[in-house]
């Protein structure tokens, strides 16, 4: 009781008008000190870029072809023993060419344009797959356009998630990739995506897949 009585005192003394004295808050938000370090050389991005997505607990692989992007595809759905898939309407699955293979192997496949509402589908799907418009080698991470075709919730509800990345579109630095988006017209939505979804608590237990999928998996084509 005496332990509480302490913790609500201080509370209370913090807390009233002129008896807490914040931190000295710098002038502006953000104070550069000193020259930023600039990121060593990245000699081969693709290679660097799995790398970093392992290191956070995904699964990259760099194939020749989108004939080998599409056996990944399904062979991942076989190891996950999907019933359902739900990904993007864009041209670049269109040519991967999975739906076919994956019908044959029992897998429903849902296209974004098919349904007006697509969250229920979506929360029911074990893979969502999707393309992205760049990926950044330093950290590992993807960068997705969302808007018509391109339904967030293909990239956040499923447990497992698939990317089919042109190795063209790998990035070197985050910076590279912020350029990309300077001077010009905003998507409506982008977000840069980093491995599986990780929440902490105030325990600071970890979490796999709490907000997003737990299972992430990027394959590199070229």
């Amino acid at each position: 009781m005496s332990d509480r009585a302490e913790f609500l005192g201080s509370i209370r003394h913090r807390t009233q008008a002129g008896r807490y004295r914040p931190t000295n808050a710098p002038d502006v938000a953000w104070t550069r000190k000193g020259e930023p370090r600039e990121s060593e050389p990245i000699d081969d991005p693709p290679a660097r870029f799995i790398e970093e997505l392992e290191a956070l607990g995904g699964h990259g692989r760099c194939v020749g072809s989108l004939d080998e992007a599409r056996e990944c595809v399904l062979e991942l759905a076989r190891e996950r023993e999907a019933k359902l898939l739900v990904r993007w309407d864009v041209e670049e699955l269109d040519e991967l060419g999975v739906d076919g293979p994956l019908g044959e192997a029992g897998v429903e496949v849902a296209v974004w344009r098919d349904l007006a509402d697509f969250r229920e589908v979506a929360e029911k799907a074990e893979i969502g797959l999707s393309t992205a418009e760049w990926a950044i080698a330093e950290t590992g991470s993807l960068v997705l356009e969302h808007g018509p075709g391109k339904g967030r919730t293909v990239t956040l509800l499923p447990p497992t998630y698939v990317a089919v990345v042109p190795v063209e579109r790998i990035l070197r630095t985050v910076p590279e990739a912020i350029e990309k988006y300077a001077g010009g017209v905003l998507p409506a939505n982008v977000c840069f995506h980093t491995g599986p979804s990780r929440s902490g608590d105030i325990e600071m237990s970890l979490f796999i897949g709490m907000h997003g999928p737990g299972d992430v998996h990027v394959v590199l084509v070229g």
